[in-house]
């Protein structure tokens, strides 16, 4: 448990470190955007493992977490669509429209396999 506590204050003072850093001028979006995927991706594996009693389980959460988490964004993505707070003007919504019609051709081929 030690090497667990280590980790967790190692963790800790990186993270009052960032938050140091962004006092200290501005940060561009990209950077701000690598960070949160890096948490995102952290708490993942945290709650996967807290949830799992089995280790080959892991993964199988994993990827079910994130799954139910991209049909998250998308139900809020829809909403913003829906009620106007969304445009064609709204930054990174061409993005997000690649990589929805990507995934959605990558699961049409899936699909055709089944």
């Amino acid at each position: 448990m030690s090497d667990l506590r280590s980790e967790v204050r190692a963790l800790t003072q990186a993270l009052e470190g960032f938050e140091e850093f962004l006092t200290q001028g501005p940060v561009s979006a990209d950077q701000v955007e690598d960070f949160k995927a890096t948490v995102d991706s952290v708490r993942t594996s945290v709650l996967a493992m807290l949830n799992t009693a089995d280790p080959s389980d892991y993964r199988g959460f994993v990827r079910s977490y994130r799954l139910r988490r991209a049909a998250q964004v998308c139900e809020n993505v829809l909403g913003g669509l829906a009620e106007g707070t969304i445009t064609r003007d709204t930054p990174g919504l061409a993005e997000f429209e690649s990589t929805v019609e990507e995934t959605l051709a990558r699961l049409a081929v899936i699909s055709e396999h089944a």
